[in-house]
């Protein structure tokens, strides 16, 4: 398949998340195979995983909104929520709540207010939901950035507390991201992070340190997968130990 026909096919979230997407590394992955290599390709469905994504939607793609499903109801603990959740065959955070989604809709109307953010995300020679392919340390790496700008590259990311970002930077590897993210589009990146409980704005610009924890982080995690996932590994994931000092 031609480069640009994966591209194509990699736009779709069907195909970026699902079996043809998987044939690719992502930054997703570089967590679980330095931390959890036992999880390695396990998708676990969590509120925050639905929350940003109706987040970014409704940030870049609000024409797709209408593919989430929300509820009008308090609690998942509940008779209508579990059987609208059975009747249409779904794991309780396929749904969102209507007061989750009017939380998600503050972060967005506070982003949006203010005038630098704004036209930092929708300058007009921005795109947005970009995906790209290239090879780093031996193996095919897939990326689909924000928001790619003429000089950088954009991530939104929500914090629960956004003066200990830099700390939530370490623990999901933020910094391996933005450093396969550099790779795959050229450019800097830059985060634009809202704090989800006093909505407060940062830009938090990656520097060459950040972006060579990254790097280690990564060649770290290509080892791994060398080790138990590629083809004919030498050994078998199901054997694998953690090992601790306490």
């Amino acid at each position: 398949m031609k480069r640009e026909e994966v591209l194509k096919k990699l736009k779709e979230d069907d195909h970026y998340y699902g079996s043809f997407g998987k044939q690719y590394l992502s930054a997703s992955n570089v967590r679980d195979l330095l931390f959890k290599p036992t999880d390695y390709g396990k998708l676990e469905k969590t509120l925050p995983l639905i929350q940003g994504g109706y987040f970014h939607t409704l940030m870049l793609e609000p024409e797709k909104l209408n593919t989430y499903h929300v509820l009008d109801v308090r609690t998942r603990n509940n008779k209508e929520f579990t059987a609208y959740k059975n009747d249409n065959n779904l794991h309780q955070y396929d749904i969102l709540l209507s007061h989750e989604v009017a939380q998600i809709n503050t972060w967005a109307d506070k982003l949006k207010a203010n005038f630098d953010i704004h036209d930092m995300i929708y300058d007009s020679e921005n795109q947005f939901e970009v995906p790209e392919i290239t090879e780093i340390h031996g193996l095919q790496w897939k990326g689909k950035c924000d928001i790619l700008g003429k000089n950088f590259v954009y991530d939104l990311k929500t914090s629960s507390n956004i003066h200990k970002f830099r700390w939530s930077c370490k623990e999901y590897c933020y910094d391996s991201q933005a450093y396969i993210y550099q790779t795959l589009f050229n450019k800097p990146m830059k985060f634009i992070v809202i704090d989800k409980s006093s909505l407060e704005i940062k830009v938090a610009e990656c520097s060459d340190q950040f972006i060579e924890s990254g790097r280690q982080k990564v060649e770290d995690a290509v080892k791994q997968f060398n080790k138990f996932f590629k083809k004919d590994a030498e050994y078998n994931i199901d054997d694998f130990v953690y090992e601790e000092t306490l």
